[in-house]
């Protein structure tokens, strides 16, 4: 049944109603005794369904109800390829258009990016028995990577990068995931995305199917495998103990537009002059209040999250997502795993919505704190910003410290160490010994910032593009090396010696769910600098006895922190900006105390040395 709303954001645009919304299920439906087709598309005049081998076989549809088309047949075609063919009201300039061979919005696997479709009988999708229990979302530290990159470290021979080489290298104990010892993974989206070539590397971004994990890295890509495939990616991290949040795209589609062809620009938000706005720098923009766009929205996220086991997503540019959209999603997506991980890139080239969603329980990409860390390690920052960041962004953009993914570098743009290299050209392939120990500051500053830390892939082993920013499709410049993380693995050891703490039971006042209380933190600064900063975490005892002292100098001069309030014979070298001390160090806290240039210091007291592990 057809139900209207009243929302003055949706018109009627070339004919077509933009407030219809229908309940029914949509796609393929094959079983024993038949197969329906059921298809959205107010753009259609004419519709059938082309099915088979070689598609050679029409099953014409009807239009039973507005915009609504059904095609049934007694046959069962589970397994059978099929594409949707479109006779339109209006026909658009997008290329490689072809309405004969339309793509199912709704189609769980796909042949191709072009389709077509595979029909996928129900029954056997496939079933997650497991029971896993998320963990709290303070308790997270996150690693962003692509599935072909990470592969880069596996030292097994494989022609193609596939989701079956992904779990056999992931179960080894000595991956590269056990030994960051991080326990989230953020995989860039692999949802069916436009590609020319299955061997062709692609980042993901341009969806052009909500339902069907990429055939890019099936097993077999001839009979849906995929699903399987995916699954059990899931379920390796699982066992791994690391929670699997899956990159969506849901602000633009990439080539072909079956959505388009399909609707027209029911699913699409347009200039006064028709033409399609293109805050997304991608060509489109989704209509996300348009009730299907908003419902295909959803239907997909409750299915990866129902039939493989997601445990998050991150959803890229999700600025162009309507707020409403938004609510609708943290409503739906928690009612079925209550602390379902949900983070938002939080612009797009239209604006920015972080403090629209700091009311809710949405988390979100801080590029606040991406920018302004690497400013302050460069030492043209101040020590004020960095109070803000260390304390969660409580005091502006966040309502909790978890709203806060802190990170300092993504797939985006250039990577850290390119960056923030003293080198020509920002080419950080051959770092400079500087370049090292500002590395070391901003990792000591992410890991002691309240909020959920996330690391990019091989950013803690310097991975360098050699200054290239966008290397969307290139997979040699993305691709992760074992030769880089041999010959930066002090670093990496560094770094995870952080993570450890971090998630240590003497990390435990970092991991704030909630704001701490006033006076939890006490800041001592320095006259001999507008940027070092000391930091005392737990100074008013509202959380027992353990106190943590950071202090940070990223100046080329030696500073004095006066720490007239602090007991320093109580203290406890735990790390500087080179070590781990665990507990073996000889150094004393004094008043004043003396910090070297570009360099940081973690004391802490009342916490037994075994708690660090």
């Amino acid at each position: 049944m057809a139900v209207f709303t009243n929302s003055s954001t949706l018109r009627t645009l070339m004919g077509m109603t933009c407030d219809l919304y229908y309940d029914s299920p949509l796609g393929a439906f094959p079983c024993p005794s038949g197969t329906l087709f059921r298809i959205f598309a107010p753009n259609a005049r004419e519709l059938s369904i082309r099915h088979g081998t070689q598609l050679g076989n029409s099953l014409p549809a009807r239009e039973v109800a507005e915009s609504l088309w059904e095609a049934q047949t007694n046959q069962n075609l589970d397994g059978t390829p099929y594409v949707i063919q479109s006779v339109p009201k209006n026909e658009f300039s997008i290329s490689r258009e072809d309405y004969s061979h339309i793509l199912d919005p709704y189609a769980l696997a796909s042949l191709s990016a072009r389709g077509p479709g595979i029909s996928i009988d129900r029954s056997r999708l496939p079933q997650i028995i497991e029971r896993h229990t998320l963990i709290p979302m303070e308790e997270l530290v996150i690693l962003e990577g692509h599935l072909s990159d990470l592969l880069g470290l596996c030292t097994d021979k494989f022609d193609r990068p596939t989701y079956e080489i992904f779990c056999r290298w992931l179960s080894n104990p000595r991956s590269y995931l056990d030994q960051l010892g991080i326990n989230a993974l953020e995989l860039q989206p692999l949802q069916e995305f436009d590609s020319l070539a299955d061997v062709e590397y692609h980042w993901g971004y341009m969806p052009v199917n909500y339902f069907a994990p990429t055939r890019a890295y099936a097993t077999n890509k001839a009979n849906g495998s995929q699903l399987f495939d995916f699954v059990a990616v899931v379920q390796a991290c699982h066992k791994k103990g690391i929670q699997f949040i899956l990159d969506v795209v849901y602000n633009h589609v990439g080539e072909p537009n079956n959505l388009r062809m399909l609707g027209g620009d029911y699913f699409f938000r347009t200039n006064a002059d028709g033409t399609l706005t293109n805050f997304s720098g991608c060509g489109n923009d989704l209509r996300t209040e348009a009730p299907m766009a908003r419902r295909l929205i959803l239907d997909s996220l409750k299915y990866w999250v129902q039939t493989f086991g997601v445990d998050g997503f991150r959803f890229d540019l999700a600025e162009l997502i309507d707020l409403e959209t938004l609510k609708c999603i943290e409503k739906e997506l928690r009612a079925i795993k209550k602390s379902i991980y949900l983070i938002a890139e939080p612009w797009s080239f239209r604006g920015h919505s972080a403090l629209d969603l700091k009311p809710t329980t949405w988390s979100y990409w801080n590029d606040d704190f991406r920018n302004s860390i690497r400013n302050y390690v460069l030492d043209t920052g101040n020590r004020d910003a960095l109070r803000y960041f260390l304390g969660g962004c409580t005091s502006h953009l966040t309502s909790a410290p978890i709203q806060s993914i802190n990170y300092t570098a993504s797939h985006d743009d250039c990577v850290w160490i390119d960056g923030i290299t003293e080198t020509y050209a920002q080419d950080g392939r051959y770092p400079r010994p500087n370049d090292l120990q500002r590395t070391r500051l901003m990792f000591a500053i992410l890991f002691m910032s309240l909020g959920v830390p996330m690391l990019s892939e091989g950013q803690d082993f310097l991975r360098s593009k050699g200054g290239v920013s966008n290397t969307y499709k290139d997979g040699e410049k993305n691709r992760l090396s074992p030769e880089r993380l041999e010959q930066f693995q002090q670093l990496h050891a560094y770094v995870v010696q952080w993570i450890r703490f971090r998630r240590s039971l003497a990390g435990k006042l970092l991991r704030q769910r909630e704001a701490p209380s006033e006076g939890f933190f006490q800041f001592f600064p320095t006259a001999d600098s507008e940027s070092a900063l000391g930091t005392l975490y737990n100074a008013n005892a509202s959380q027992e006895s353990q106190r943590l002292l950071f202090l940070v100098n990223p100046d080329f001069h030696t500073v004095h922190f006066p720490l007239p309030d602090i007991p320093c014979g109580s203290f406890q070298l735990i790390a500087d900006g080179h070590q781990f001390y665990n507990g073996n160090s000889l150094q004393r806290l004094s008043d004043p105390h003396s910090l070297g240039p570009l360099s940081c210091q973690l004391w802490t007291c009342n916490t037994d040395i075994n708690a660090l592990q």
